[in-house]
């Protein structure tokens, strides 16, 4: 397999990437930053720099490898501007790694990989601001990096890759399951529980290292989430809103936990009852995935769309996650899907910053901004399972096996 991108492609794509970095830090609507994250984060970094560790100097809410992802560009100073600047060529950074990723996976897949980096390049364009503003490029760059190793045929490497991803955002592990399941697919059951064991190990390490070092802060930071409300832009918010509308129970806004949130007395029944679903999407996935790289990387981003789609916390820079699904869809030429993906990131940054507070204020113009939005993951979703599904002349092919199949064993 040849792996090498063509440079002109890949300075194409790097320089439209550029262009558009810079259309979000001086261009408006791009370049409205008026919520974001970079406070939080540069009062995470500068005692973090001055050697306070996470979790027992410091309250920590995210996974341990994400201090690294939000602290590195505190080196350059704590000072508010240039702690933003810094923060920008950061993630540009990771953005330029995210689009090489995406070219890759797209040659390894049978998709134009030139068009995946273009495509992927729009990010900026099509998110805005919060692209630069927030760090989930990162833990999405492993977990497009843990996918192509497996593509590779590098299984435990790939697998630990997405062990580290998930120690730095959660999501890039729903893809550990589907990832299983493709290797048994393929018939290579010792690589897919030697990938287990590199995966489990991973994280034990890193986790370890935490509970080692802190203990009552680790679990603090789990409680942290335990704890945590629905916030106002899930799919979990958009059903106790419906309900308070038609007159079951109320729903009350709530700000804690450093966002906006619904109170109301099925929050618990709600959040389980998606979270039932997102596990039993993962599973259907896994068990849809067959013997194709294509279908590895389907799969699996679309596992970590249904984690953002059906948790009770679907931040704007949640949509960050499906944008490569969108970029290999291009390269596919699966059209509607990167249509639906690339909807999503519009309609996010429509609502996002510009009418965020008239989200929690509940005006139903931006509740409706939202709704579509997730409508628009949703269909994604949909889509993916579509291609997912033999089709007609395959499942003839094997029901003509099928009796093959029984003679000979």
């Amino acid at each position: 397999m040849k792996r090498h991108l063509p440079r002109r492609d890949v300075l194409a794509a790097l320089v439209l990437l550029v262009a558009g970095w810079a259309l979000t830090l001086s261009v408006a609507p791009w370049s409205d930053e008026r919520v974001n994250d970079l406070f939080v984060y540069r009062t995470f970094a500068e005692p973090l720099l001055d050697g306070g560790l996470p979790y027992r100097d410091i309250a920590f809410e995210y996974p341990p490898l994400a201090a690294p992802a939000i602290a590195v560009p505190g080196v350059l100073g704590p000072g508010e501007e240039s702690f933003r600047w810094a923060f920008a060529v950061w993630t540009l950074a990771g953005a330029a790694a995210l689009v090489l990723l995406c070219g890759a996976l797209a040659r390894a897949t049978g998709g134009n990989p030139r068009h995946a980096m273009l495509a992927a390049a729009l990010m900026p364009v099509l998110c805005g601001a919060l692209v630069r503003t927030h760090f989930d490029l990162f833990p999405v760059g492993l977990l497009l990096g843990g996918l192509l190793l497996l593509c590779r045929d590098r299984p435990r490497a790939g697998l630990a890759v997405l062990g580290l991803g998930a120690m730095t955002k959660l999501f890039p592990l729903v893809a550990v399951p589907v990832a299983l399941a493709w290797l048994v697919a393929r018939g290579r059951r010792t690589d897919a529980w030697q990938g287990a064991l590199a995966c489990a190990a991973t994280i034990a390490v890193v986790a370890g290292a935490v509970l080692a070092v802190s203990p009552d802060g680790a679990t603090d930071a789990v409680r942290y989430h335990l704890d945590r409300p629905v916030q106002i832009e899930s799919t979990p918010a958009m059903v106790l809103l419906g309900l308070d509308a038609v007159g079951v129970g109320d729903a009350v806004s709530v700000s804690s936990h450093r966002s906006d949130g619904l109170l109301h007395d099925a929050s618990e029944a709600v959040s389980a009852l998606l979270a039932g679903l997102l596990v039993g999407l993962v599973v259907l996935l896994a068990s849809k995935v067959g013997r194709t790289r294509r279908e590895l990387v389907l799969a699996s981003l679309a596992a970590t769309i249904a984690f953002a789609l059906f948790g009770k916390v679907l931040s704007p820079q949640f949509v960050i996650w499906a944008l490569p699904l969108g970029a290999l869809a291009v390269a596919w030429r699966r059209y509607a899907l990167a249509a639906a993906v690339a909807l999503a990131a519009i309609f996010t940054q429509v609502e996002f910053p510009a009418h965020y507070f008239d989200v929690v204020a509940r005006e139903p113009l931006a509740l409706a901004l939202v709704a579509v939005r997730n409508a628009a993951l949703a269909a994604a979703l949909l889509l993916v399972m579509r291609e997912l599904q033999p089709s007609r002349q395959e499942q003839l092919l094997d029901r003509r096996r099928a009796p093959l199949a029984v003679r000979f064993d």
